[in-house]
């Protein structure tokens, strides 16, 4: 069976490298053939990191290449997709010509999106935000209303996706268990607890929901500290800082010397629409973590078995402070995330579903 693939991002990508390029060797191993085009390569990337807030004329032209490339891309799929026997659309929005086009003259589409994209994750009003929402408040129904079939990550987006798309299915993650292994215990007498946070310039700001329950356990721990990884450094009175570049080769190694994984969220439109893909990698890594209850992390964490809940300022404290005093508790909470992980969440497990999903898109029997 063929299928064409098509990826708002490259590889370097977490939601493209997630959502698409990591599936692939599985696919071709269920007889699966593949053909990839990418609409914004990873030459880009740094684009879509750019704060619309602090940047606005250079997210513009972010924006306006963006938009250029997705209409030629469109056409590049338009012509193509003849040769293939299912059209999978990776969050990439199309404007009305391209979708136009692909009313008469397309394979079945399967439609997947990732995170909240009928929202903006800009929370204060900005003219670009705004222009942005707008149009994915247009084009997402629009897009799910050419797909035969929609695959989301959680419940929130799941139900966005059926008021436009008859067959909805939920992925959520998934993990390369092969990939991310558990780390290897501290060596005997280490002292240091290394707090853990991974992401990127636009989640970078959520750290400051807990900026003063950090700076208190700093204080009461001087054998804490806090290593940042794919964002810039911040600042924490009395809290020791480390910030490092991330990178697709060293990012497990990098996660592998936390101690503790954190993922703090406001509770808004944007953040109930996240798949929760940090936890999942803290937990493929035999992490303990603590995250805010919003949205599907409050299925991805067990409360006080996988790891902690945290609402408020004092939760997250007492939460953290109970973790790093406690070697044992942290290593059972990593044990049990591990497990609950590959149980639900494992690349394998995904993979399956994935080609059955796309066998019966096609019209195949599914084996």
């Amino acid at each position: 069976m063929k299928v064409l693939f098509v990826t708002q991002y490259g590889m370097l990508a977490a939601s493209s490298r997630t959502r698409v390029f990591q599936y692939l060797p599985y696919l071709q191993a269920q007889g699966i053939q593949a053909r990839v085009i990418t609409v914004l390569p990873d030459r880009g990337l740094g684009g879509s990191q750019l704060q619309v807030t602090r940047s606005p004329w250079s997210k513009l032209a972010y924006y306006l290449w963006a938009a250029w490339r997705t209409f030629g891309c469109g056409l590049q799929v338009w012509w193509v997709a003849r040769d293939a026997e299912v059209l999978f659309i990776q969050k990439v929005i199309f404007p009305a010509p391209v979708r136009w086009l692909l009313r008469w003259r397309r394979p079945p589409v399967v439609y997947d999106f990732d995170d909240a994209i009928f929202t903006t994750e800009v929370r204060r009003r900005h003219w670009l935000a705004a222009w942005k929402q707008r149009r994915n408040a247009a084009g997402l129904p629009a897009m799910l209303r050419l797909a035969d079939h929609a695959l989301v990550e959680n419940e929130y987006t799941a139900a966005f996706a059926a008021s436009c798309c008859s067959r909805v299915s939920t992925i959520t993650g998934p993990i390369d268990t092969q990939r991310y292994g558990a780390g290897s215990p501290p060596p005997a007498g280490r002292d240091e607890v290394v707090l853990g946070w991974i992401g990127s310039a636009t989640t970078l700001p959520y750290l400051e929901l807990i900026r003063a329950p950090l700076a208190r356990l700093g204080r009461r721990f001087p054998h804490v500290r806090l290593r940042v990884i794919g964002a810039a450094s911040v600042e924490l009175e009395g809290l020791p800082v480390e910030a490092r570049p991330w990178s697709l080769e060293g990012e497990v190694e990098e996660l592998r010397s936390f101690d503790i994984g954190l993922m703090p969220v406001p509770d808004d439109p944007w953040t109930r629409g996240k798949g929760g893909y940090k936890l999942l990698q803290y937990m493929a890594s035999g992490l303990p973590v603590v995250t805010s209850p919003v949205g599907i992390n409050c299925q991805i964490v067990r409360d006080g078995e996988t790891g902690f809940w945290a609402r408020t300022s004092e939760e997250w404290e007492e939460r953290l402070a109970r973790l790093i005093a406690d070697p044992a508790l942290r290593r059972g909470m990593g044990q049990r995330g591990r497990a609950a992980m590959e149980a639900g969440y494992a690349l394998e497990l995904s993979s399956r579903r994935l080609g059955e999903i796309l066998r019966q898109v096609a019209g195949k029997e599914v084996v």
